[in-house]
C-alpha cells in the first residue's frame, strides 16, 4: 500500500520508496518526494499567504538531481512563495539567474510596492532608474561583487547624498537576492562599501528669527498672498514640530480638544498621537473650517483635498522675512531646538518629535503625557510669542464665509 509519512528525505530513503510512497521532509518544511509512473519526483507543497502552493521540482537522477540539489531548490521556490511570487513568476526565476535588472522588476512588484508607502516605492525607483540599473542592471545577481558595487557607488560621487541611497537600496536588493536563493547567505556585497560623507545641514532658528517669519507670515495673510490655512500650517508645524505631510494630510477628525491630542492614523511611523501644547490647541481651535472639508488645512482650489504643497507660500515668507535660507524643514529642528533650550531631556523631546527608531520608541513608551505635555506648552508657548500676531487669539473655529464644498 502507498505511505505518506514525514521523514529526512535523504538518497537511501528515496531509493526505497515503494510506487505511489510518498514522503514529506523533516528539514525543509514542504518539500516532498513522490514515486510517479515508478519514478521518485520532488515537489513543494506549502500553504503561505492564505493560499496552498503546489510545484513540481523535479525528477530524481534526471539532469543530476540529488536529494540535496532538490532541497535547495525547493528552499528556494518556499522563500519564493513567501515573498509572494506567482507561480510564472518562480518558473522564470528558476529558468536562469537573473540580472540585477531582472530581479529589480519582481523586488519591486512583490516587495517594494506591496510593503513599503507609495513615497517610499518612488523613491527606490528613482534610484533605480538613475543609479544603480545603468551602472549594474545587466550583471547576473550571482556576479555582483564588492569592487562592482563600489563602482556604481563612486559613479555616483559627485552627488553624494543620492550615491549613498543607492548603496542602500542595493543592498536591500541584493539581500532579496539572498532571500530567493540566487546568492549564498550573509554574502551581501554592498555590506561594508564606505559610505561618502553627507554635509549635515542643522539650521535652527534663533528667537529673532522666529519674530521675523511670524511677521511674515502676519503679512502674507494680511495682504491676502497666500490662504489663511497655508499660514495656519506653517504655524501648527512651528508650535509642533510635526512633519510637513502630518500637517498638510491632517483631517479633523484627528483632532481630540478633549484630550489635547492629534490622533495621525499615518504618519512616517505609523500611526501615532501628537501631543498638543495650549497654544497648537488654541491654533486649532481658531483655524478657520470649510463646510464639508474633512481636512484641517484644505486646498483653496479644490476643498475637498488638502494643500498639496507649501513651497511657493514658503518662498513669499523667507522673502519677506529676509531668511531665504532656511527651509521648511528647518522648523522642525528649530522646535526641537526650543524644547532643548527649554530643559527637556532627549527622550521627552524624542517623544514629542516622534522619534523614527524602533529602539527609540520602545525606550521612551513608558513615559506619560502629563510631563511630555508641560513641555509642549513651554516650548510652543515660547514660539508663539515669537509669531504674534500671527496667531489667530480667537477662542473658536469658524466657518470660512461663502466657502462650502461636499466631500
Amino acid at each position: 500500500m502507498p505511505r505518506h509519512r514525514k521523514a529526512k528525505i535523504t538518497s537511501q530513503s528515496v531509493d526505497r520508496l515503494g510506487p505511489g510512497d510518498t514522503v514529506m521532509d523533516t528539514v525543509e518544511s514542504g518539500f516532498g518526494v513522490r514515486v510517479q509512473k515508478g519514478r521518485p519526483h520532488y515537489f513543494v507543497r506549502k500553504h503561505a499567504n492564505g493560499a496552498r502552493h503546489y510545484q513540481t521540482i523535479g525528477e530524481h537522477g534526471a539532469g543530476g538531481l540529488t536529494v540535496t540539489l532538490a532541497r535547495e531548490k525547493a528552499s528556494r521556490v518556499i522563500r519564493q512563495i513567501k515573498d509572494g511570487l506567482s507561480p510564472s513568476q518562480r518558473r522564470a526565476a528558476d529558468r536562469a539567474m537573473p540580472t540585477v535588472r531582472e530581479l529589480a522588476d519582481i523586488w519591486l512588484e512583490v516587495h517594494v510596492d506591496a510593503k513599503l508607502k507609495p513615497k517610499s516605492a518612488a523613491a527606490y525607483r528613482s534610484c533605480l532608474r538613475t543609479i544603480i540599473l545603468p551602472a549594474i542592471g545587466a550583471v547576473r545577481v550571482d556576479q555582483v561583487d564588492a569592487p562592482t558595487v563600489i563602482r556604481m557607488h563612486y559613479g555616483a560621487r559627485t552627488t553624494p547624498y543620492a550615491a549613498n541611497r543607492a548603496l542602500a537600496v542595493t543592498s536591500k536588493l541584493m539581500s532579496f537576492a539572498e532571500r530567493q536563493g540566487y546568492r549564498p547567505q550573509n554574502s551581501n556585497p554592498a555590506q561594508g562599501v564606505e559610505r561618502y560623507r553627507e554635509e549635515k545641514r542643522d539650521r535652527f532658528l534663533s528667537m529673532e528669527e522666529l519674530a521675523a517669519i511670524g511677521a511674515a507670515l502676519a503679512s502674507a495673510e494680511a495682504s491676502s498672498r497666500h490662504s489663511p490655512h497655508a499660514i495656519g500650517a506653517f504655524c501648527l508645524l512651528l508650535l509642533t514640530g510635526m512633519r510637513v505631510n502630518e500637517v498638510l494630510r491632517l483631517r479633523w477628525g484627528e483632532v481630540d480638544f478633549a484630550r489635547g491630542l492629534l490622533l495621525l492614523t499615518d504618519s512616517k511611523t505609523g500611526a501615532k498621537p501628537v501631543i498638543l501644547g495650549a497654544p497648537a490647541i488654541k491654533l486649532l481651535m481658531a483655524q478657520p473650517r470649510v463646510a464639508g472639508s474633512p481636512w484641517v488645512f484644505p486646498s483653496i482650489v479644490d476643498p475637498c483635498k488638502p494643500i498639496s504643497d507649501l513651497k511657493r507660500a514658503w518662498h513669499t515668507v523667507t522673502r519677506l522675512s529676509g531668511l531665504e535660507d532656511v527651509r521648511i524643514h528647518d522648523l522642525r529642528h528649530s522646535f526641537a531646538a526650543v524644547a532643548a533650550g527649554s530643559g527637556g531631556s532627549l527622550p521627552m523631546i524624542g517623544r514629542l518629535l516622534g522619534h523614527s527608531q524602533a529602539q527609540t520608541t520602545a525606550r521612551y513608551a513608558h513615559l506619560a503625557y502629563d510631563p511630555v505635555r508641560e513641555l509642549a506648552d513651554q516650548t510652543s508657548q515660547a514660539i508663539e510669542t515669537a509669531l504674534k500676531p500671527a496667531i489667530r487669539s480667537e477662542d473658536h473655529g469658524h466657518e470660512t464665509p461663502n466657502e462650502e464644498a461636499s466631500c
